[in-house]
């Protein structure tokens, strides 16, 4: 850990990715509420445009990952920095539901050429063996993407309208993450592109690979309760009994779990094999989960859910790249990652509906007993896998 952050590309993207976090992933929740205000669209119909640019996400992470892997990072990384710029221009434009949908469809592939994923391909091309440094410094840094969005975006709003606030987000991903993402991908590719040569053969076969489908569904499983609690948060804690002031205060207190989680798992937890940490995080998420069924009669007791949570989702993101490179390997680590990794996005990208369905139906306790049982399923299928 100490020599990554002494290492230049790796301080780079963990300034470059806390950035583009912050203004094509997170300026979606932190201005949801003035869109729906000065639009008159529901939630439903604005949390769909989100689900959709997930989802392409999604759809798209397999051919980018495939792209770095033939060592095309330092061409698609800044193209999807431009991509999302270009996005959140039109943004400020749109006037119609369609139009942004549109926007967010797009933003969807500038998310998988710029966010984790990306990142982390391009850093096991580069460090291979010793990735898992640079990747928990990254993650380490960015987990405060969502502390710079939310206070920025609000503050600046509130100055001059939420229009302003994308126009600073763009100045910040042209200005900043664009020349630091470029180094990064040019200085990564240069010194990995003799170490893991692409094989076309392997890529399209990766489900073959042994550990493919536990690792696969495991993960899946848990992005799915990780999006339900994500998208529906508040209301959830509303349901369990948890007042409004309480239950802000717990929402905000998960982006610090996130990082205090990650700077556990480097002090201690480089020595454990990362299947392990893994199958008890996914445990301890499920176990934050069980504890808001006794909210309502101890509401500070939603306070331990947010910091279990908030550490367990942190360390799953540093996590999830060097159990997919440790079951599977490293060559073709892009395409592999990426097939690996999309159905866990159209899990998060449907979790709010599903969601939503099942506390239409039966209110939001069948929701949390969905998380639970998810995260359960995951750690099993991942304690499968051979070590």
């Amino acid at each position: 850990m100490r020599a990554a952050l002494t290492d230049p590309p790796i301080l780079a993207l963990m300034v470059a990715q806390t950035l583009i976090w912050a203004s094509i992933f997170y300026v979606f929740p932190a201005l949801v509420l003035h869109w729906q205000d000065e639009f008159g669209w529901s939630s439903g119909q604005v949390m769909g445009a989100f689900s959709l640019a997930l989802a392409i996400q999604g759809l798209a992470s397999g051919r980018v990952g495939g792209l770095i892997d033939r060592g095309l990072a330092p061409l698609s990384m800044p193209t999807g920095a431009v991509l999302g710029a270009l996005c959140l221009a039109a943004l400020t434009q749109v006037q119609h539901l369609w139009q942004f949908y549109a926007v967010w469809a797009v933003m969807g592939l500038a998310m998988s050429l710029t966010l984790y994923d990306a990142a982390f391909a391009l850093v096991v091309r580069g460090r291979d063996e010793t990735a898992r440094a640079g990747i928990t410094a990254i993650t380490l840094v960015a987990g405060f993407a969502s502390t710079l969005a939310y206070p920025l975006t609000a503050w600046l709003s509130d100055l001059s309208g939420w229009r302003l606030a994308v126009w600073v987000l763009i100045g910040l991903v042209l200005a900043v993450n664009l020349p630091l993402a470029t180094f990064a991908a040019r200085r990564l590719e240069r010194e990995g592109a003799g170490r893991a040569l692409p094989d076309a053969t392997q890529a399209p076969e990766a489900w073959r690979r042994p550990g493919f489908w536990p690792v696969t569904l495991g993960f899946a499983l848990s992005a799915l309760a990780v999006g339900i609690v994500v998208s529906h948060l508040l209301p959830l804690l509303t349901a369990v009994g948890v007042g409004t002031a309480s239950a802000v205060l717990a929402a905000s207190m998960i982006g610090p779990a996130q990082v205090a989680g990650r700077i556990a798992l480097t002090l201690g937890g480089a020595r454990t094999a990362a299947r392990t940490l893994s199958i008890l995080a996914f445990g301890g998420m499920g176990l934050a989960a069980s504890l808001l069924f006794g909210a309502g009669a101890l509401p500070a007791i939603v306070f331990a859910f947010a910091l279990l949570h908030g550490m367990c989702t942190g360390i799953v993101s540093i996590l999830r790249p060097v159990v997919i490179r440790e079951t599977l390997g490293s060559r073709n680590f892009g395409a592999v990652q990426g097939a690996v990794v999309r159905p866990s996005l159209f899990a998060f990208a449907a979790a709010p509906f599903v969601a939503a369905m099942l506390a239409d139906a039966g209110g939001y306790l069948p929701v949390l007993a969905l998380c639970i049982m998810a995260q359960g399923a995951g750690a099993v299928l991942l304690s499968r896998l051979r070590t």
